[in-house]
């Protein structure tokens, strides 16, 4: 009986540094394919002091850089003048109200979406949005009803600047993702 106390305390001992073994290569593996420094680094930045919602009770929007803001006309012809770059038919800043005097519907901006793809099946459309998510990319799939069948469109965006789009485009593009611009209004 001694003896088979020992193989079963021999057997268990070979299981946990087997275990061990195998997440010691798990997280070499891991580190070596993430080319992580170091495992358990926090990567999250600690909140800034600019950030508080306690000062006025609102936090801040994250998403504000991606507003688009109109550019200022560099120059602004004072009323009445005529400006020679501005075609015959166009109207003039001045001219923003309508005729009985109510202000103009407010300037439409122009934003951008970027398509990475529309698919038939679910499933391809969501394995494309898990890639751009490991890209650090938030993708949203779509679906729209075309010819009797349902296509999957895997949209990113939108974005308010083009050279925010670029910058996308940049690195879609070197991961071998080809995306087509979609203008929306």
């Amino acid at each position: 009986m001694n003896t088979r106390m020992r193989q079963s305390g021999a057997t268990l001992l070979g299981f946990i540094a087997g275990l061990v073994l195998g997440l010691a290569v798990a997280v070499a593996v891991a580190i070596y394919i993430t080319k992580a420094p170091a495992p358990l680094v926090n990567k999250v930045k600690p909140p800034s002091e600019s950030i508080n919602p306690a000062a006025n009770g609102e936090l801040p929007d994250p998403n504000k850089p991606l507003y688009a803001t109109p550019k200022p006309d560099a120059a602004t012809p004072a009323p009445g003048e005529h400006d020679a770059a501005r075609p015959a038919g166009a109207a003039s800043p001045a001219a923003a109200t309508s005729r009985n005097g109510d202000a103009a519907a407010p300037v439409e901006t122009t934003r951008f979406l970027l398509q990475a793809g529309a698919y038939r099946s679910a499933d391809d459309a969501d394995a494309v949005r898990a890639r751009l998510a490991l890209l650090g990319l938030d993708a949203k799939v779509v679906p729209r009803d075309q010819d009797g069948s349902t296509l999957y469109r895997v949209r990113l965006g939108p974005y308010g600047r083009v050279e925010d789009l670029d910058k996308i485009r940049q690195v879609l593009a070197s991961n071998g993702i080809d995306v087509q611009v979609v203008t929306i209004k």
